[in-house]
């Protein structure tokens, strides 16, 4: 088939957002469909992307034919969906947003980020960094860049610049040039069944990259590790607290930079920018604008935003949907926040995931003053019997807990006067906080 269009199943994700925006740069006629609107789909909009909210196949772009017309799909569609089911029923070619991805990646220099955490701070930190270097390169975040206000940044093409997702072993249709893997810390049981599975196939994503991985923290996996310590080939000493960042001597390839500062909100972005550091250093840029880059990096939509609502009040904005991203949260927020009371309000992401890491939230979310949960948020899943938010409260050990409905959230915060707000989760909770209003 002779590609001359695209159409984007799932368009408003932040995969398929990316690739739309990229094919459009190219010069192809490119549309897609989505539940809802959304900041994405307004953006395509802007950009002369148009978006369909309903499965009418009578409404697709006239266009739209299996003979030029490439269909992407997220991971999140059903192929039960009145609109693949029309695509395969007619002969379209249905393709996975991995494969796509990886199609655009794998013929040009690729460097990739794979982690369980961090993979959207690291790529967005090592972006800025390769923006900074004048590089010709495109990227393709998994969120939207302060300062870039995008989540597809294009400088060039000589360097591809993408998530390793393990979802769905999506990262395996990878073969990448360089890069980092964050850490390996289970997660998406639903689909590898066992832990052993899902390290697994970390170990095969990384034997697809032909040369050197950088390994964010110890992990049984081939490559050069960041290491808290000095002197180390690529590492770091112990942090300091400065403005919204950190002062650290920052060891590349076995040179020390000193008093290196560095923009991140909590060591564990801190370890995503040296991550991303040490890769870029792997690539071949220049140590100059890796520093340049590490000190002017001005963060990314929904990672530790930081918001002041008043004077003794601020609301934190973050992904977190995984207890170990809740803890990293909490541990931020104690180091920079430390006699604040905190109060978290937390939706659930995936029944799986909350039946598979109950305890584990419930601990995390426990270390907070205040707590307030929302219903699960189901994303591509049927619900699981006895598994709900309720279920989760239950098993937290804190006696100032409760359930909130997402339109109670705004007027629930509206009535705290002073400490911190933590607003975390991978669903649609994140677009909660552009309704909070400022004093």
């Amino acid at each position: 088939m002779a590609v001359k269009n695209y159409f984007f199943l799932g368009i408003g994700g932040i995969g398929n957002s990316a690739l739309a925006q990229y094919f459009k740069a190219q010069g192809y006629l490119v549309a897609g469909y989505d539940k809802t609107p959304s900041p994405i789909t307004e953006k395509l909009r802007q950009v002369d992307i148009p978006v369909q909210f309903d499965m009418d196949s009578q409404l697709l772009p006239h266009w739209v034919s299996s003979q030029h017309t490439q269909i992407v799909v997220s991971a999140a569609i059903d192929e039960n969906q009145a609109l693949f089911c029309y695509f395969k029923r007619n002969g379209f070619d249905i393709e996975k947003r991995a494969q796509t991805l990886a199609n655009i990646a794998n013929a040009k220099i690729c460097i990739a980020v794979a982690g369980t955490h961090g993979k959207t701070s690291t790529l967005s930190y090592l972006t800025h960094i390769f923006a900074t270097a004048q590089v010709s390169f495109s990227a393709f975040v998994g969120g939207v860049l302060r300062g870039y206000e995008t989540n597809f940044i294009s400088k060039g093409s000589d360097y591809i610049l993408v998530e390793a997702d393990e979802y769905d072993r999506s990262f395996l249709y990878l073969q990448p040039d360089h890069a980092a893997i964050t850490n390996i810390d289970p997660d998406h049981l639903d689909v590898y069944q066992s832990k052993t599975a899902f390290c697994d196939a970390f170990q095969t994503f990384a034997q697809q990259v032909k040369n050197s991985v950088i390994k964010g923290c110890p992990m049984p996996i081939e490559g050069v590790q960041l290491k808290q310590q000095l002197p180390s080939t690529y590492g770091y000493g112990t942090p300091k607290l400065e403005k919204t960042g950190y002062l650290v001597d920052l060891a590349l390839n076995g040179k020390l930079y000193p008093n290196t500062y560095v923009a991140a909100m909590g060591r564990h972005n801190l370890k995503n920018a040296l991550t991303a550091a040490a890769l870029a250093d792997q690539v071949g840029l220049a140590g100059s604008a890796i520093l340049d880059a590490l000190g002017s990096f001005q963060g990314i939509h929904r990672r530790m935003a930081v918001t002041q609502l008043k004077d003794d009040l601020f609301m934190i904005d973050d992904y977190a949907h995984h207890p170990t991203e809740i803890e990293a949260v909490f541990s931020c927020l104690e180091e920079r926040f430390p006699t604040a009371k905190k109060t978290i309000f937390f939706q659930p992401h995936l029944y799986s995931r909350t039946r598979d890491f109950m305890s584990a939230f419930a601990n995390a979310l426990a270390r907070f003053d205040q707590i307030f949960l929302l219903p699960i948020y189901p994303a591509r899943e049927e619900a699981i019997s006895g598994i709900t938010s309720k279920t989760l409260l239950a098993r937290i050990d804190h006696d100032n807990k409760a359930i909130v409905s997402p339109d109670a959230v705004v007027d629930c915060v509206s009535r705290i006067s002073k400490g911190i707000v933590a607003i975390l989760g991978a669903g649609d909770i994140g677009l909660l906080p552009a309704k909070i209003k400022y004093d």
